[in-house]
């Protein structure tokens, strides 16, 4: 039996003022443009944003912080990846999902992990 985990997603910082390019609706479908396995991405972009490009979540035990459309964790911000403004960009935001996954795979995100992405299948 999956666990059922709570997503908590709390608005954009304050001092975060960027402009959302694609409405939120359908800015997980920006997926399409990689080679990686679309249905599974857009997935688990559902599930960790529920499509919500300003999507922000605090609350990590070590003190991290999720953001975006595929709520990149803030040590890519530190690793250089993409700037913390530039996670809440759709287009940035699953420009550096890519390339997290080019090196760890889906097991990257706990929506798969968890198996929450599959009700977006």
């Amino acid at each position: 039996m999956k666990e059922e985990v709570a997503i908590v997603i709390e608005p954009a910082p304050k001092n975060t003022s960027v402009a959302v390019s694609k409405p939120a609706q359908g800015a997980c479908s920006l997926v399409d443009g990689y080679e990686w396995d679309t249905k599974i991405a857009y997935a688990i972009c559902m599930a960790e944003s529920r499509g919500n490009p300003l999507a922000y979540n605090k609350a990590n035990k070590n003190g991290s912080n999720d953001a975006g459309l595929m709520q990149i964790n803030s040590i890519h911000v530190n690793s250089g990846l993409i700037s913390s403004e530039d996670r809440f960009i759709p287009e940035k935001n699953i420009a550096a999902a890519y390339a997290i996954y080019k090196g760890s795979g889906f097991r990257a995100w706990s929506a798969y992990n968890n198996g929450s992405y599959q009700k977006y299948l």
